[in-house]
């Protein structure tokens, strides 16, 4: 199992300032001789950041290691705890891509190069915020069309990045709960064909994107069944 290199965020910072690291920071041996990386180019997505940086391919190295704190809105927490989270091992590649990250959330990075055994300082420090959930779905209504049947209807999503929706229904009050999906950004009508008389039905409806990023959630709708 690989063991993750924590490191404090603000300690990190003060050594920037201060042109010094620690040779703890890592596993790795620590070479101050080794260049840093500056000049990063950040682009954020709803769930993924991409990373660019000018060429090492004439500076003799390896690699680049990239470290990333979890995400909060606490930039300058002191709990903040950098961790080692990827590595590219071709000194001819000058991008990266951190995926699987939550919308709407910061997130610090900084970076180190390395050749063979050892490791440059921390480089650029860079606050990142990934997007918001995008707008929710509109004309969203319901109607009983039998005892046991209930239409769900939704204007679809302008959105090109939408790929599926997910429908909830929380019965009498009770928390709410996965139904099913309906897999067509252009499907806008589900069919809940399990309902029972004499209760009350509420739904709502969450977009679902390709990077798997989500929409705000639909204003509830409820249906009291006859």
């Amino acid at each position: 199992m690989k063991k993750l290199t924590l490191v404090p965020l603000t300690l990190i910072l003060a050594l920037l300032l201060n042109g010094c690291n620690p040779a703890s920071l890592t596993t790795q041996q620590l070479d101050l001789n080794l260049p840093k990386i500056k000049n990063v180019k950040a682009v954020a997505d709803s769930t993924s950041v991409a990373f660019e940086w000018q060429s090492l391919a004439n500076k003799g190295l390896d690699g680049v290691n990239i470290y990333r704190t979890e995400g909060h809105g606490l930039l300058q927490s002191k709990t903040k705890q950098l961790v080692k989270i990827g590595r590219v091992n071709n000194r001819f590649s000058s991008h990266y891509v951190d995926t699987g990250l939550a919308q709407n959330s910061r997130y610090t990075y900084t970076f180190t190069t390395t050749r063979g055994n050892f490791e440059s300082g921390h480089g650029q420090v860079i606050d990142v915020k990934t997007l918001a959930p995008f707008d929710t779905v509109t004309f969203f209504q319901g109607f009983q069309k039998a005892p046991t049947v209930i239409k769900l209807i939704w204007r679809p999503h302008s959105d090109k990045r939408v790929k599926m929706y997910k429908i909830e229904r929380s019965l009498n009050g009770q928390p709410w709960k996965w139904i099913d999906t309906v897999k067509n950004r252009m499907m806008s009508e589900f069919i809940d064909a399990y309902v029972v008389p004499n209760n009350a039905y509420a739904y709502r409806v969450i977009a679902v994107g390709f990077d798997d990023s989500f929409s705000k959630v639909s204003k509830p709708m409820t249906i009291h069944t006859r």
